[in-house]
């Protein structure tokens, strides 16, 4: 397999999904589960429909396997998401589109042809249905999944320049995107207005993430800082340095009170995000008031994992707040 362009877990942790160069996506199993296919039209019509296990008997045992191959993209994958339950998968790809698979009968159901420059970010919304695309046509498109158009079109970051990475808010009603004119913004999904425009950044932006609660976002890129804001008012809480090189993942665990950041210095970082609050004092923000962003980040960094030469494309906590990271050795 060629060298691998982007990477993704599943919700559950179950799933983990890559792109890669030469126009491939491929999925593994991370569980004793394999993947199975769906059974054929004429063995369907055979299954007891009214049966508790309906959906397992559906499935195909003798098509088993640990890691499947959806082809079907004529240039590098540069992004995957699943939907929250596991059903089908998105792809964004250097042709222009985007494709949605069915990870039922690993096929391709449907492909997107809005843009017209490559697509870099392909994000599902928490709940399903909806989903974002960006690219280097600089236009944010939000799109649903029985629909070949996109429905709404997110314009404002400057020309020339691509819109890097593209995140929903967890309530759904907003979405954030990072871009390479090093601006963050913030759109209300409903109205298709930006109403949050965030600056900081001294690079590209290519990470978004979002804290649990819903308050702060994480951003980080070629600058190799991580920048954490208060979206309540737009104001820059605090930045992060530690990594020396650009980071391409963030991840905030599961009951928020830690963020982990990784990069192609091949190593997770692990910072404690409720000592950082506390110290900020966020009682004493207002509208006319920003903290002190210069902070002591040794002092807010918990440890760091190193890899030998694996460049950390995406980390993800599991139920369990269990850390998972994953990218693409380099031998």
């Amino acid at each position: 397999m060629k060298k691998v362009t982007s990477a993704e877990f599943c919700e559950d942790s179950s799933l983990l999904s890559a792109g890669t160069c030469d126009s491939l996506v491929k999925i593994w199993s991370l569980t004793n589960n394999k993947l199975k296919a769906m059974k054929s039209a004429l063995e369907l019509e055979n299954v007891d429909k009214e049966a508790d296990d309906v959906l397992y008997r559906m499935m195909d045992e003798k098509t088993a396997k640990e890691t499947r191959t959806l082809i079907g993209h004529s240039g590098p994958v540069y992004g995957t998401s699943f939907s929250p339950d596991k059903n089908l998968l998105l792809s964004c790809s250097e042709d222009c589109t985007v494709r949605l698979w069915s990870l039922q009968t690993w096929s391709n159901v449907v492909c997107y042809k809005g843009h017209c420059f490559p697509v870099w970010d392909v994000k599902f919304s928490p709940y399903g249905y909806y989903f974002a695309t960006c690219g280097h046509d600089k236009l944010v498109r939000l799109w649903v999944t029985d629909n070949p158009q996109p429905i709404r079109l997110f314009s404002g970051h400057v020309s020339d320049v691509d819109v890097m990475c593209v995140q929903f808010h967890p309530n759904s009603n907003y979405i954030a995107t990072g871009s390479s004119d090093r601006t963050i913004r913030l759109w209300d999904v409903l109205s298709g207005s930006c109403v949050r425009f965030m600056t900081g950044h001294k690079g590209s932006i290519h990470s978004l993430a979002f804290s649990t609660c819903g308050r702060f976002l994480a951003s980080a890129g070629s600058d190799k800082k991580i920048i954490i804001w208060d979206i309540a008012y737009g104001h820059l809480l605090a930045e992060l340095s530690g990594h020396n090189s650009t980071i391409y993942t963030l991840s905030f665990s599961r009951e928020g009170s830690v963020l982990v950041s990784g990069g192609l210095d091949n190593c997770i970082k692990i910072w404690d995000m409720t000592k950082l609050l506390e110290d900020i004092d966020l009682e004493d923000l207002n509208i006319s008031h920003a903290p002190n962003v210069k902070v002591n980040s040794d002092s807010y960094l918990l440890t760091t994992y190193r890899t030998k030469a694996t460049p950390v494309l995406t980390t993800h906590f599991t139920r369990r707040n269990l850390l998972l990271g994953a990218g693409m050795y380099i031998g």
